[in-house]
């Protein structure tokens, strides 16, 4: 850059700074202001010198330099005072200041650009330069300058119109079919007061959701906090941004904030979050329970997830059911609590003693619900299985379609993560079956379940295995021809019969219990599963369907795969940046 530049660039930086910066001080400003015009006149005294050499160049220079300057005219120009002086009204003054103060950058930036550019030519070529070279520093110099002068009035009319653009995914989520079945199954109407002021973004949201959720049992009305501190107390709510779901003295809340970009996590469950909280207003909590001291899955000391069922006591108490442990001293031993809407069995490892297996018939012949959960591979308890009118075969159902299992370790060990589609028209499948083309149960490790001869109640299949499973009988992971065949076992079943009182006893029975683990039971179909069929057992109509979500699903790597994105990220990339660097390197060579 030349001294002349520099010199033109100091004195407007100077002028800058006196006006905009220290307008206030005049002990500042006016020297500021002296500086700036003295370096400004200099570098216009140093372009005219060069008339004699360049004349063409020099000229343009010049002409360029003194288009810069008169961006400071359009910027004394800019005054509303002066305007409404002159006789222009306020509101056109307004106007013709925006306009003005655009105007001020684009014209400096059109003009200082060029003519800095011309004085680069110039000093390279003292002698003669050709008149292309002038041409091509003016339209580099305008195509810079209009570049960036153009970013102002783009800043002015993206802040004036307060416009923004959110590229990243995002949707509120829609009211999911579980949602609707508790408001249609409400004992008595409920009042939801969504506490948000009227130029909210977040209430933009959340209307239309409670739009489609407003119903006969349903009222949905929009009060702003501040304006009524009476009523937000009376329905527990401190603040904007809140949703207060009153049923008549009972009040659940679900909090969002007022804060669109703080709300987008909360927005994408809030079919979830309101499902949960209607749930507690449409019936009083109910108790299942547990059997522990067989060696069952549980929730405590797990090695791993796919044995681990801590997620499943969350869903659970998500359905506002109480979940309690079952063991030999709670009862198991001799009677069943008394306040058990259900008993869950999942994969006992060791059988169960006599006086606990009588318990759970004395408990099951008044009236209870059963939930039975058996694993292949180990010691199967054919009383236990029996007293639910079932045998389990205790053999691993095995598929070696890709489309029917799992890709987990890349082995022959993945044919055992099966999963289907194959639900029947029972009620405690209704879900499922309605959307089969998508809501694929995982069932690893699987085995089938058969219907006793002459055993007491009325045996249904809800879930089937694909068509192209097979036992693997000797457990070698491969399909030998002869005494293994492909079926299409029943792996869910459903149960009931006539108890004491007029009542009607329930039971179901899977012959895996790896799906209800931590590790499965957050995919879609298996928590409808484990919803409908608590439904179904409790007789409640509150439960079944599903909530809708937008939350992104986490892409998890198995332990193999995750071997493959250590080494491809430490060493993969950098020999294909390094491979890349080499060809490009011997194709310059060739050149």
């Amino acid at each position: 850059m030349t001294p002349s530049s520099v010199s033109y660039l100091l004195g407007c930086l100077s002028i800058f700074f006196a006006e905009r910066i220290f307008a206030t001080s005049d002990e500042i400003r006016w020297p500021l202001l002296a500086l700036g015009v003295v370096l400004v006149l200099v570098a216009l005294g140093s372009t005219a010198s060069a008339l004699g050499r360049h004349n063409v160049p020099a000229r343009t220079t010049l002409a360029f330099y003194l288009l810069s300057m008169s961006s400071a005219l359009f910027y004394l120009a800019a005054d509303t005072v002066w305007m409404t002086e002159s006789g222009i009204a306020v509101s056109d003054a307004r106007q013709y200041v925006v306009a003005l103060q655009a105007a001020v950058p684009l014209l400096w930036f059109i003009g200082v650009l060029p003519a800095i550019n011309l004085e680069r030519t110039m000093a390279n070529h003292p002698k003669s330069i050709h008149p292309l070279r002038v041409r091509a520093a003016v339209e580099g110099g305008l195509a810079i300058g209009l570049g960036l002068g153009m970013l102002f009035p783009i800043n002015y009319l993206a802040a004036a119109h307060n416009k923004k653009f959110d590229y990243g995914f995002f949707k509120t989520t829609a009211v999911g079919s579980a949602t609707l079945q508790v408001a249609e199954n409400l004992p008595e109407p409920v009042r939801v007061v969504l506490f948000f002021p009227d130029s909210s973004d977040v209430l933009k949201e959340v209307k239309p959701y409670f739009d489609n959720l407003e119903g006969a049992s349903i009222t949905v009305e929009v009060l702003d906090q501040v304006m009524v501190p009476d009523q937000a107390k009376e329905l527990k709510v401190r603040e904007n941004g809140t949703i207060a779901i009153a049923r008549g003295k009972s009040i659940e809340t679900v909090k969002l904030g007022d804060n669109l970009d703080k709300a987008r996590k909360d927005l994408r469950k809030l079919d979830s979050k309101v499902h949960a909280a209607l749930l507690k207003l449409a019936r009083d909590r109910k108790t299942v329970y547990f059997t522990v001291g067989h060696d069952e899955m549980f929730w405590k000391n797990a090695p791993t997830d796919e044995e681990k069922i801590d997620v499943a006591k969350k869903v659970l108490e998500g359905l506002n059911l109480q979940v309690k442990e079952l063991g030999f001293d709670d009862g198991l031993g001799h009677s069943i609590p008394d306040n058990a809407a259900a008993v869950f069995i999942v994969a006992p490892r060791a059988p169960f003693l006599p006086a606990e297996r009588q318990a759970l018939a004395n408990y099951r012949d008044s009236g209870g619900a059963l939930f039975l959960m058996l694993e292949p591979g180990g010691e199967p308890d054919p009383e236990l299985a029996a007293m639910f009118g079932v045998s389990f075969d205790g053999v691993n159902w095995l598929s070696d379609k890709e489309r029917t299992y799992m890709q987990v370790t890349g082995g022959l060990t993945d044919r055992a993560y099966v999963g289907t589609n194959k639900y029947t028209t029972h009620e405690s499948v209704t879900t499922l079956s309605k959307n089969s083309t998508q809501a694929i149960l995982v069932t690893p490790g699987v085995g089938a379940i058969k219907e006793l001869e002459g055993a007491a109640g009325k045996y249904a299949a809800t879930v089937k295995g694909m068509p192209d499973w097979w036992a693997d009988l000797d457990g070698d992971y491969a399909m030998d021809k002869g005494d293994e065949s492909r079926g299409q076992p029943d792996i869910g079943a459903a149960i009931s019969g006539p108890a004491t009182g007029g009542l009607e006893w329930r039971a179901a029975v899977v012959g895996d219990a790896t799906w209800f683990s931590n590790l499965f039971l957050q995919r879609p179909a298996n928590a409808v599963y484990l919803a409908e069929t608590v439904g179904w057992l409790t007789q409640d109509k509150t439960l079944g369907g599903e909530t809708e979500s937008e939350e992104d699903v986490r892409i998890q790597h198995t332990k193999e795969g995750q071997k493959y994105w250590f080494y491809g990220a430490i060493a993969g990339v950098p020999l294909l940046v390094m491979g890349f660097g080499v060809w490009v390197a011997r194709s310059r060579r060739k050149s």
